[in-house]
């Protein structure tokens, strides 16, 4: 039974099933919201947690040949039935996503019971199978790497400006799953190297981070937006839905070129898909190329390659995380930029076992 209930638990990771629900406890160290760098840190008392990083990459090889890249590392901490108070079940996600090739490679990977590392002073540095994550106050690190050679990642992802709290200080309505302390790094410098089948690739760019905790449970799904534009403004959109596929929730974001942010009126926001592409190896079918409506204008995102679907193959599903390119009109100006889309399917947490 402990190894059963360790493999439906990592699997349900796997799945990406980050579904936020009411939250039971404060976090140490905030009465009302996020408080940063303390919040960095697992939260232990917490039943899902998760750290998301997502960016654009370019870069030139040592004979001259350029490359882009898209690239995902999420750590997701899962502790749903309170078992080991002192640990929790780590899953690692990485993928890339080869611009230059025109392909896609993701793995998943999962570590049982493994202890909170609860950072003195706040932050975090976390590992999962040798993958690693760490980072205080916007100054971030990230490595790993695929064990067949195919690609590594050695990135700092650092930003000047505030992290944005996303909501009241930090804590937004998540309905139908209730309530999520959220914050994100928007706007972060990248620069690094890309190990491309043996080739190092010195690369630079934008990336971005999402920090989400609480108590989760309900069912439902969500699609997500980061949007970063040329002109040094980010958005943050989610439309969330029940387990019917209707959306019931809009939650949004615009944070300025100086970090301060506006909460978005959710009457103002809408999204449209405009394709769809449909996973050979899964079967879902996931909206693509999608006009977005905020105040003021709207935006098309449009996915830079249609198989960006993150799997697990012992059991035949996934969830969709792809690089995407952004125009549109806002506020009378022509805007461009890039952005990362999640589309996650309806799931119900926490699990029974």
């Amino acid at each position: 039974m402990r190894r059963l209930r360790r493999c439906l638990l990592v699997c349900a990771l796997a799945l990406g099933l980050v579904i936020p629900a009411v939250l039971a406890a404060m976090p140490a160290g905030a009465s009302t919201g996020v408080t940063l760098p303390a919040d960095e840190s697992p939260h232990p008392s917490t039943s899902m947690e998760w750290w998301y990083f997502t960016g654009h990459l370019t870069g030139t090889d040592p004979s001259g040949k350029t490359h882009s890249y898209g690239f995902e590392l999420t750590f997701v901490r899962l502790n749903a039935l309170k078992l080991e108070p002192l640990a929790a079940t780590y899953n690692g996600q990485f993928a890339i996503t080869d611009l230059t090739r025109g392909t896609f490679k993701s793995n998943m990977i999962a570590v049982s019971e493994m202890p909170d590392n609860v950072v003195s002073g706040g932050g975090f540095n976390i590992t999962v199978d040798g993958w690693n994550m760490q980072g205080k106050n916007g100054q971030n690190h990230i490595s790993a790497a695929f064990l067949d050679g195919s690609y590594s990642a050695s990135l700092n992802l650092d930003q000047s400006t505030p992290a944005a709290l996303h909501g009241t200080d930090g804590l937004i309505n998540y309905t139908p799953f209730g309530t999520s302390y959220y914050y994100s790094e928007t706007n972060l410098k990248a620069s690094g190297t890309i190990i491309d089948h043996g080739v190092p690739v010195k690369v630079t760019g934008v990336a971005w981070q999402d920090h989400q905790w609480g108590n989760f449970t309900g069912s439902g799904g969500w699609t997500w937006f980061s949007v970063q534009l040329a002109n040094g403004t980010q958005y943050m959109l989610y439309f969330l839905v029940n387990s019917s596929g209707t959306i019931v929730n809009k939650v949004g974001t615009l944070v300025n070129a100086d970090g301060s942010t506006v909460n978005l009126d959710p009457s103002q926001l809408s999204v449209t898909p405009s394709g769809s592409w449909t996973s050979p190896t899964t079967g879902t079918t996931y909206p693509q190329d999608w006009v977005v409506g905020v105040p003021g204008g709207t935006m098309t995102v449009k996915s830079l390659l249609a198989n960006q679907e993150l799997t697990v193959p012992i059991v035949d599903s996934g969830y969709w995380e792809g690089d995407s390119s952004i125009t549109g009109t806002v506020n009378g100006s022509a805007v461009t930029g890039q952005g990362y889309t999640e589309i996650t399917p309806s799931y119900t947490l926490p699990i029974a076992i």
